[in-house]
């Protein structure tokens, strides 16, 4: 959230299609567990929701469901580990008769889904947006949280030698930020004015792991399961 424009140029851009719609898929959940973020627990709510990927295959063969993930999610807002749910900024425009998602599809046809992508990146990044108070648009999309493990999901598939990022690789990557979270408590200025903004609980790591324990799934033998499934698909 308060790093480079690294993200949205270097892994954004290599993202393949069916990683673009898990992503779209994540700000989907996110709305609908009212939440004015997205986070690594949203991404894997829409690995969940795609569910013709190898990704949500290997989730479901752990067990994980998308309806019990959704209850589960919101079980962790009663106990204050994530956001009570909030109106969507989508929500709030609608009572105004205005429909963001319309605007973001004439938007995207315009200029193509890339260039809108590309753009909203970079004028979140820009300086007159790291004032005293936070600004966001709802047009710019929720704050991104999963930065650092969609960051991760690129490095896994470097590593890999997969030139582009499945959403395998996000599977990948949440894991991995989910079993070493960083430390998000001491950020800048802008991290903390960004997550006081949306309304994260002090201590916030991120929280896909700990919707992975409710579900009682173990991280280390899911990450075992999709890094063979990796292994498997056709690049």
């Amino acid at each position: 959230m308060d790093g480079s424009g690294s993200v949205g140029d270097k892994v954004f851009g290599r993202f393949t299609e069916p990683a673009h719609r898990v992503m779209d898929l994540a700000r989907a959940e996110a709305e609908r567990a009212g939440h004015r973020y997205l986070g690594p627990e949203h991404v894997l709510l829409g690995l969940l929701a795609d569910g013709p990927s190898h990704a949500a295959g290997v989730l479901r063969a752990a067990g994980v469901e998308l309806a019990a993930a959704r209850v589960a999610l919101a079980r962790l807002a009663e106990r204050g580990a994530v956001p009570a749910p909030r109106p969507s900024a989508a929500e709030l425009l609608g009572t105004l008769g205005i429909d963001l998602d319309a605007v973001r599809r004439d938007t995207e046809h315009a200029f193509g889904v890339q260039v809108v992508g590309e753009a909203t990146w970079r004028v979140t990044r820009r300086r007159g947006w790291w004032g005293r108070r936070v600004v966001w648009t709802p047009l710019c999309g929720p704050p991104l949280v999963a930065k650092r493990a969609l960051w991760l999901a690129s490095q896994q598939a470097q590593t890999l030698g997969d030139g582009q990022v499945r959403p395998e690789h996000l599977l990948l990557g949440v894991l991995d930020d989910a079993r070493q979270p960083a430390d998000m408590v001491r950020g800048t200025r802008r991290h903390r004015q960004i997550t006081a903004h949306v309304g994260l609980p002090d201590g916030y790591q991120g929280a896909a792991g700990l919707l992975l324990a409710a579900l009682g799934v173990d991280l280390d033998q899911l990450r075992a399961a999709i890094a063979i499934e990796v292994g498997g698909v056709q690049r």
